[in-house]
């Protein structure tokens, strides 16, 4: 009898067991399903998805108070507050991880102190956050960690305006743990403020090709990589610096070529070419922003084609162009001003046409042309007359061509329009 209640007993402690383990593994893998869940929503960054993660991270926390995930699903909440910009929040919950050290991993510990010195600082605790974050070096050997502290010591010292010391604070943080997304990015950030437009552009470039495919900062990082090249582009351009402004309008059109920027990158790229006088590459730099998937600059693209002809004296292509204009934009913004190039290019044409024809002294009676005749009139293969209308010893410089029939100067129109 006393046996068969002992293996009674041993049976029922063995069912309570495997009823326990079955409990808690069932438990453990439905609480880590919901914390997959919740993160894959968190990464998508924006408000809403954020919110709703915290809505997970919160169910679990109440209907799983015993889960082993419990200090994990508190430091998530917190980051998304962080994110939310909602720092005081986020606070609370962190110093709530400290104090209640329950289930709270020495790492998940290191990592609650990194994020409450960043909002230290970003609540103006400059000093206490800076003392802290080089305590935390002072204890720890593990690179990767002492990479995150080096770049939350970067991005202090960056919201300081202290440049240097945010700059080599990255640098260190990229020496400990080479893929550091934080310190690449907080890096770049530092070398543009310091002016250092194309280092900063070459590190956005390098982050896009080895992190871009797998970053949760890809989409920031493109959107901010686009518009400052393309900003830096306009600001160069402006102040006359014509290569630095080619060298940002082709980070811009490489790169984002899907992009509608890209066709006003084509565009600013052929009028710092014409700025610089080599017209040829203008013209090609135009072609190509008339020849792309996108419309908004190509009247522009157009106007200017034809002043890049005329001013480098092709005037029968000049006059071409204009024609194309008017055909293309009856009554478009240039067309008055493409009416008039047109016939100063034909006269142009037309006076060297008749000076290469007639001896020197009947030059004073010249017959009157018509303008409709030009093309019967112009030899298709007279080598002398390209010469004369292409010839690299009659550049113009300036901004202005002087009108040898009138005598009078004719200033370019500025059709360089956002």
């Amino acid at each position: 009898m006393k046996t068969k209640t002992v293996i009674v007993g041993l049976i029922l402690i063995v069912l309570g067991a495997g009823i326990y383990f079955g409990y808690d593994y069932y438990l453990n893998n439905s609480v880590k399903e919901l914390m997959r869940e919740a993160g894959m929503i968190y990464e998508r960054g924006d408000k809403t998805s954020i919110n709703n993660a915290i809505d997970i991270y919160t169910k679990i926390i109440a209907k799983y108070p015993e889960s082993r995930y419990l200090p994990d699903a508190y430091f998530r909440i917190a980051r998304c507050y962080e994110n939310l910009g909602l720092h005081r929040l986020a606070y609370l919950k962190y110093m709530y991880l400290i104090k209640d050290n329950t289930g709270v991993s020495p790492d998940l510990r290191k990592e609650v102190l990194i994020r409450l010195a960043h909002i230290k600082v970003l609540k103006k605790y400059s000093e206490e956050a800076v003392t802290q974050l080089y305590a935390l070096l002072a204890s720890n050997h593990n690179r990767e960690f002492r990479s995150r502290v080096y770049s939350e010591l970067g991005h202090t010292y960056l919201k300081l305006k202290d440049y240097e010391k945010a700059r080599r604070m990255f640098d260190i943080s990229m020496s400990e743990f080479g893929s550091n997304e934080e310190a690449i990015l907080g890096k770049a950030r530092t070398l543009k403020w310091m002016g250092k437009d194309d280092e900063a552009y070459d590190l956005y470039d390098y982050f896009l090709k080895y992190y871009g495919a797998v970053s949760r900062y890809t989409n920031d990082v493109r959107n901010a990589y686009r518009d400052q090249a393309y900003n830096s582009g306009l600001n160069a351009f402006r102040k006359g610096s014509y290569w630095p402004a080619i060298s940002c309008f082709s980070r811009v059109s490489a790169n984002f070529s899907y992009h509608r920027i890209s066709e006003n990158a084509l565009y600013w790229t052929g009028e710092c070419y014409y700025g610089l006088g080599r017209f040829d590459k203008a013209i090609a730099y135009f072609n190509r922003a008339l020849s792309n998937n996108f419309y908004h600059k190509d009247e522009d693209a157009r106007i200017k084609k034809g002043y890049s002809y005329f001013t480098s004296k092709r005037f029968d292509l000049a006059a071409r162009e204009f024609q194309v204009y008017l055909q293309q934009y009856p009554k478009g913004r240039y067309a008055p001003i493409a009416k008039n190039w047109k016939e100063m290019s034909t006269r142009e044409l037309l006076y060297r046409i008749e000076n290469k024809k007639l001896p020197e002294a009947k030059k004073a009676e010249k017959p009157v042309v018509k303008e409709e005749d030009i093309e019967e009139e112009l030899p298709e293969e007279d080598e002398e007359l390209e010469e004369v209308i292409i010839g690299e010893d009659e550049e113009i410089s300036g901004d202005y061509y002087e009108d040898t029939i009138n005598g009078r100067r004719i200033e370019f129109e500025n059709v360089a329009e956002l």
